[in-house]
C-alpha cells in the first residue's frame, strides 16, 4: 500500500473540456473528493481551487518521494470517441501502478487503442519526473461521449475504489 497525492486537472477558472452538459474541472474534482473520502488518510488532495498546471504547483511540491501522484482529467473529441488511458513520463518505463490503473480504467472506459501512453512533451509529467516523483495523468474517458460520461457519473464510487485498489489501498 502506498500514499497517493491526487491532483484534479484544470480549475481556477479553467473549465477544461466540456460536453454533454458537464465541465471536466467539476467532474474530476468530484472524483478526487470521492477518492479522498474512500481512501481517508492514505490520500492527500492537492488544493481543489488550484490549477496545478497553470500555477506550476508540482515544481514547488514537497511530498515524500514514496508517495504517488495521480492527476485526473477527461478527454474531449468527436461524440463517437471513447475510452480511457494513462499517460506516464516517457523518460521512464511504466510502473506497477501505471499498469494496474491503465488496466482498470481501460476496462471501465473501453475504446482506446493504447491504454498506456508515454509522453515527454507535457509539463506536469516532466515537472514530476524532474523532481523524482512517481506520476501519472489519467484521462477518465471522453466527456464528449454520452456513454463515457454516463459511466463516469453512475459509477463514480466504483471508479474511485478502482484508483485506490490500483495503489493497494482498500476502502
Amino acid at each position: 500500500m502506498t500514499h497517493i497525492y491526487v491532483i484534479a486537472g484544470h480549475g481556477a477558472g479553467d473549465s477544461g473540456a466540456c460536453g454533454n452538459g458537464y465541465q471536466e474541472a467539476e467532474r474530476v474534482r468530484a472524483l478526487a473528493q470521492c477518492i479522498k473520502d474512500l481512501g481517508g488518510d492514505n490520500v492527500t488532495l492537492h488544493p481543489l481551487a488550484d490549477n496545478a498546471y497553470a500555477s506550476n504547483a508540482i515544481s514547488r511540491l514537497d511530498i515524500p518521494k514514496d508517495w504517488q501522484i495521480v492527476e485526473l482529467h477527461m478527454d474531449s473529441a468527436a461524440a463517437s470517441a471513447r475510452g480511457a488511458h494513462v499517460i506516464y513520463y516517457g523518460k521512464y518505463s511504466p510502473d506497477v501502478y501505471d499498469k494496474a490503473l491503465a488496466d482498470f480504467v481501460a476496462n471501465m472506459f473501453p475504446g482506446r487503442a493504447d491504454k498506456l501512453v508515454a509522453r515527454i512533451d507535457l509539463a506536469n509529467p516532466k515537472r514530476a519526473g524532474n523532481k523524482g516523483y512517481g506520476y501519472r495523468l489519467v484521462e477518465n474517458g471522453f466527456i464528449s461521449n454520452a456513454d463515457d460520461i454516463a459511466v463516469f457519473n453512475s459509477r463514480l464510487d466504483e471508479l474511485a475504489r478502482g484508483y485506490l485498489h490500483a495503489f493497494g489501498i482498500t476502502s
